[in-house]
């Protein structure tokens, strides 16, 4: 096979060599008697000079033909510019290919647009072969291509094993809908696409690999938005008898490997427990890059208030929640923050302007002394404070408080990562029944047997950095009697749960060791070491919000042959 050359290794000491290099062209130019084209490849863009003069006939009439991304091989000696040409933006600029020979492999339709093109999402997508041929898509792909290396480098050098995972395997529930696929040969029933590899890799660990990972594909039929794709990649691993700190450790010095691979410094992540960070900051993702303090709980200050709307939160059990901004804002954003508040779910939204010793707001008329007092003391400078209350009110102030530093720019550059640990092992859902805050296979920090299952702690671990939870992990139950338990606390049935993980709880009844494991969002990885704004510039062929891709129209109607083949009938909405 013919060795490529890479043109980006082409330069002064290639001058006087024959070289030929097979690519697209990028841009043309038309002097008359000589031709310009830049030839681009994923190795690098190339000047090649195209001189007619007696060759005035197949060569010039052939060289006029050529347009934009057609794809053609060049052959000819590299020379270097003219002082007053040379292009010091490429690494080629200080030379030139003059063509003495060259075919015209393909032709190419005119663009709908040019690779690199601000365009919008659809039409990028419809025709991403013309995307992926951007530089800014090809470095992206090339990143997650090197991250994939670096995964497997790492884990190999620790003794883990990368082990294959099903597909096709049956629907559990995992908190998003599954993506269901019917079977021909068992007619009326149905495999599922996995969400995660969760049960098979505590299984292996069941079957004494002890160290697994894996780079593999999920599939989640969920909502989307700019992180979330209906299938994405995850750097799966597990470990057995291991603790937290264990499963940390190797988590987080595979991330600072890669960061480190891409020059990027990565800081021991702090360690946050879960009700810190949602009291201090409304959120288990909190973003450190953020220059505003925290939250504050100020329900104590209006425990006896008269303001009659924090007394009705108060006597309700509500929770009031302030946050100071030092700065003072013109009465236009004030009123647009307190629209954003009700758009969060607020009632309403208070704010004061604060200089040492006064506070200034329609409100204040309303308060006592004490309560005066208790506002001024929660911060030292000038600058306004906002305060609100009700239900998921660290929920509403912390969104609004990430609003704001985004707006003005109160925000730190580099990269701030945080473990979020220690969350709740149950929350009550909509419906008051119980529900896991992470999954139901998670380890208890206490006795699921003994305690209130509401004030059980979780051993779970999620790194976060930027704001952005890249993955999370925990240690598993790993005793079936606990299981069991943990599945009545959620309300299954035996039969249910024996239906549902009948081969787990078998798994885990024939000596299994005790486990942890993490999961990376992979391409969430990649648009943080890249920063990219959402993670489908880090995926090739990715869906739209919609969940369809323009490019093949999936999803798809299928025959009605298809559908008879699997005892199927559609039903339309």
């Amino acid at each position: 096979m013919k060795e490529m050359i890479k043109i980006n290794s082409i330069g002064r000491n290639s001058a006087g060599q024959t070289v030929e290099i097979s690519g697209w062209i990028d841009t043309i130019r038309d002097h008359g008697g000589v031709f310009f084209a830049d030839i681009r490849n994923r190795s690098g863009i190339i000047q090649a000079v195209f001189q007619f003069g007696e060759r005035e006939g197949d060569f010039a009439a052939l060289a006029r033909k050529l347009r934009a991304e057609f794809v053609v091989s060049v052959k000819g000696r590299i020379a270097l510019r003219p002082e007053d040409s040379v292009n010091p933006k490429i690494p080629t600029g200080e030379v030139e290919l003059r063509v003495s020979e060259f075919e015209i492999l393909n032709s190419s339709k005119p663009l709908p647009f040019f690779p690199g093109d601000r365009v919008s999402e659809e039409t990028k997508l419809k025709y991403r072969f013309l995307d992926l041929r951007s530089r800014k898509m090809l470095r992206n792909l090339s990143a997650v291509d090197r991250i994939m290396r670096i995964t497997r480098d790492y884990f190999s050098s620790r003794d883990f094993i990368e082990v294959l995972t099903p597909f096709l395997t049956r629907s559990t529930p995992e908190g998003a809908r599954d993506y269901l696929v019917p079977s021909r040969v068992n007619p009326g029933s149905f495999y599922a696409l996995p969400q995660s590899p969760q049960l098979f890799k505590q299984i292996l660990m069941a079957g004494g690999v002890e160290r697994y990972y894996q780079i593999v594909r999920c599939f989640r039929d969920e909502d989307l938005r700019a992180d979330r794709q209906p299938e994405f990649t995850q750097i799966d691993m597990e470990m057995s008898f291991c603790s937290s700190e264990d499963v940390m450790e190797t988590a987080g010095n595979l991330v600072r490997e890669i960061f480190f691979c891409f020059s990027l410094e990565f800081p021991i992540p702090r360690i946050m427990p879960y009700d810190e960070s949602v009291a201090s900051y409304g959120t288990d993702k909190p973003d450190l890059r953020i220059t505003l303090p925290p939250l504050r709980d100020v329900t104590e200050i209006f425990a006896g208030t008269e303001f009659k709307v924090f007394r009705t939160i108060c006597g309700k059990g509500g929770r009031i929640v302030a946050f100071f901004v030092e700065k003072d804002f013109s009465r236009a954003e004030l009123d647009g923050f307190i629209e954003t508040a009700k758009k969060l779910g607020a009632g309403g939204l208070v704010w004061m302007k604060k200089t040492p010793g006064e506070l200034k707001s329609p409100v204040v008329k309303f308060l006592s002394d004490e309560e005066k007092k208790g506002l001024l003391n929660l911060n030292p400078a000038s600058g306004t404070l906002f305060i609100t209350g009700g239900e998921n009110v660290f929920g509403i102030m912390g969104e609004l408080r990430r609003q704001i530093a985004e707006k003005f720019a109160m925000l730190r550059n580099g990269f701030f990562p945080v473990w979020v640990v220690d969350a709740p092992l149950f929350e009550k859902g909509k419906d008051g029944s119980l529900q896991s805050v992470h999954h139901p296979f998670t380890a208890a920090v206490g006795d699921v047997f003994a305690d209130n299952p509401l004030k059980l702690k979780s051993h779970s671990y999620d790194l976060v950095i930027n704001g952005e939870e890249i993955g999370g992990g925990s240690i598993r139950i790993h005793r079936a009697e606990v299981q069991k338990k943990v599945f009545e606390i959620l309300g299954m049935t035996e039969k249910e749960y024996s239906q549902k993980f009948g081969f787990l709880l078998n798994a885990l009844s024939y000596g299994c060791p005790p486990h942890g494991g993490f999961a990376f969002g992979m391409e969430r990885l990649a648009a943080i070491v890249l920063g990219l704004d959402s993670i489908r510039d880090a995926i090739a062929f990715p869906k739209t919000q919609n969940a369809i891709c323009p490019l093949t129209g999936a999803p798809g109607k299928v025959s009605d042959r298809q559908l008879k083949e699997l005892n199927l009938k559609t039903i339309e909405p």
